[in-house]
């Protein structure tokens, strides 16, 4: 099989199953395995599930991964992840700027900004957010082709989250580029194929890690490769890691995600911020985030 990527031939299984489902606590299922590329370190799952534009477009892919899925429940879940885009994106560049977000889900990035973005514009299949996002004010597109179809123009391109769910990811990151304004900025976030616990609790994590909504697997080694013909010069590879070092020690322990409770109340914030940020400066956190300048 060539890869998806690189379109080497190069390539093997690196994991035969099973994979999750769906969410936490769901089912482990057979039938798909990972083929890992030897040449640029691209990883995939075989095959592609099908009906993967009804699994979006429909409530199939909330149902199964949030269980809940009102815009309400939605942000509930996910806005404490908007502060460190925010930060690290800087209010200072957002200000008074066009901003399209891939993959919007509810608005929860978009929402969190618009006080202060000249225009947002969303990019989100999910039928079941359109009213909302256009009742939120913002200019509403199912795919990026509409998006570009129309003649949109971004200052900023983000998209968290999102890319690993995509059939051509090095598509994906062209549709970025046509989408930005020279000079603009993209910045893309996803989970890590390096992450620490696939090292250190490998055989009860991969499992867990591997799952049917996640078609693509990155690590900084294949960054070049994904933004190869693109348009974009070479982005700047950074890192991004989601959880505590409790996290860790329940994976270590036990072997499955959820609380310690014998280690409640021993590391406050100061000590997960100090251990977040040397697990990022390691490479082996949870997610790559990424920025690349569209050159004028």
């Amino acid at each position: 099989m060539n890869c998806r990527l690189c379109s080497s031939k190069k390539t093997r299984v690196i994991y035969p199953g099973p994979i999750r489902s769906g969410g936490v606590g769901s089912a482990f299922i057979d039938g798909f395995t990972v083929i890992g590329c030897e040449d640029c370190g691209f990883a995939f799952l075989d095959p592609i599930p099908e009906n993967l534009d009804r699994f979006y477009e429909t409530h199939e892919y909330r149902e199964k991964f949030d269980y809940e899925f009102s815009p309400a429940s939605i942000h509930k879940k996910y806005d404490h992840e908007q502060n460190e885009r925010i930060q690290r994106i800087g209010i200072q560049n957002l200000r008074g700027k066009t901003v399209l977000d891939l993959g919007a889900s509810a608005g929860v990035f978009l929402d969190a900004i618009k006080a202060v973005a000249d225009q947002t514009i969303a990019v989100e299949p999910g039928e079941i957010f359109r009213e909302y996002l256009i009742d939120k004010g913002h200019r509403y597109y199912p795919y990026p082709e509409d998006a570009i179809s129309a003649n949109e123009l971004a200052d900023i391109v983000t998209s968290f989250d999102v890319i690993e769910h995509v059939p051509d990811p090095g598509e994906f990151v062209r549709q970025a580029f046509k989408l930005l304004k020279p000079g603009g900025t993209f910045v893309l976030s996803m989970p890590n194929f390096d992450d620490l616990l696939l090292r250190v609790q490998k055989a009860a994590f991969d499992p867990f890690f591997f799952q049917i909504a996640h078609l693509n697997y990155f690590g900084k080694k294949v960054i070049s490769m994904l933004f190869e013909g693109s348009g974009f010069p070479l982005p700047k590879i950074g890192f991004l890691h989601k959880y505590g070092i409790e996290n860790l020690i329940r994976w270590c322990k036990y072997g499955s995600p959820g609380a310690v409770p014998e280690a409640a109340g021993l590391f406050d914030e100061a000590f997960n911020r100090h251990y977040r940020i040397e697990i990022e400066r390691s490479g082996m956190a949870s997610h790559l985030f990424i920025v690349a300048k569209k050159d004028y």
